[in-house]
């Protein structure tokens, strides 16, 4: 492993650890929020905090990466407004395990977007994730809206991961042109369809804490590495590394909110993990092969 490649890995893994935490975090001010309106509190934060830093970090509202920007801050409004929407149905821990799906789901899409065929062990892979998430859900007596929402915000988040890696490849050092168009998109989005989801606008300083929380260490640093470094590792090498967050969220849940899961939880958990490191792992093996031919 390069140093660069090194610096990445270490780099990732820290975004992993400050969204495992966004989790229980979140779900415990959720309790009556409107889950868009704090969205909207989040992305916005993040906007003003990174305005004084523009010209330092080289940011760009409308660069030349204005229109990849807005395509990948479509999926990324996808991804975190069902996943905080979800958050309100169901546990930190359970949502942070179905988000994860998203791993899974990357390694099916990845060699599409590059016109290969997943191989078999691929999809094997995805099936026991999906076998994985059966049992996690049902302990609690089926499939809730919470889970579902929380499954198509693992989808958009995989779209997100695949693209970033897609976009940056050929970006060089204009990758920092697709931060801020990101971040207006999902304030948007979440602006419109505030009076459309259920929940009460208001503030408090503990809804200002950890949407300031989330902006700084969740948002704008986890973006700013994910565009800086993913290209290094891969949307792949990248996801496995992403395998972590619900193992943190988990962690942190027991911790803040004594969640506490169930041996049939226990059994989903441990299905999922195996399905997402097994799938990226293959094609992981199977684009360095690539490469060396």
């Amino acid at each position: 492993m390069s140093k660069i490649e090194s610096k990445a890995y270490v780099n990732l893994l820290l975004v992993v650890v400050f969204w495992g935490l966004t989790f229980p975090m979140q779900k415990d001010i959720l309790h009556g929020l409107s889950p868009v309106f704090y969205n909207v509190v989040r992305f916005s934060f993040a906007i003003l905090l990174l305005i004084p830093l523009k010209k330092r970090l080289g940011l760009s509202f409308f660069g030349s990466g204005f229109k990849k920007g807005v395509v990948l801050g479509l999926f990324l409004s996808g991804g975190y407004v069902f996943q905080t929407w979800g958050l309100v149905f169901t546990s930190a821990s359970k949502s942070a395990f179905i988000t994860a799906l998203y791993v899974a789901i990357v390694a099916i899409l990845s060699p599409l977007i590059e016109r290969k065929i997943p191989t078999a062990v691929q999809i094997s892979s995805l099936a026991i994730s999906l076998i994985g998430l059966y049992f996690l859900t049902s302990p609690d007596g089926g499939f809730n809206f919470g889970d579902f929402l929380t499954t198509i915000c693992a989808l958009s988040f995989a779209l997100h991961v695949v693209l970033i890696s897609h976009f940056t490849k050929s970006s060089g050092d204009k990758e920092m042109d697709l931060l801020l168009p990101q971040f207006m998109v999902v304030v948007l989005v979440n602006l419109l369809l505030t009076p459309f989801v259920e929940g009460s606008i208001f503030i408090d300083y503990r809804i200002l804490l950890v949407a300031l929380f989330t902006a700084v260490f969740a948002t704008i640093f986890a973006v700013v590495v994910q565009l800086k470094y993913q290209r290094y590792l891969g949307s792949v090498g990248a996801s496995l590394i992403y395998v972590g967050e619900p193992a943190f969220a988990l962690l942190f849940a027991m911790i803040i909110l004594g969640e506490s899961p169930s041996r049939m939880e226990i059994v989903g958990l441990s299905l999922m993990t195996l399905g997402m490191v097994a799938g990226g792992t293959v094609s992981l093996i199977r684009k360095e092969r690539e490469a060396r031919e």
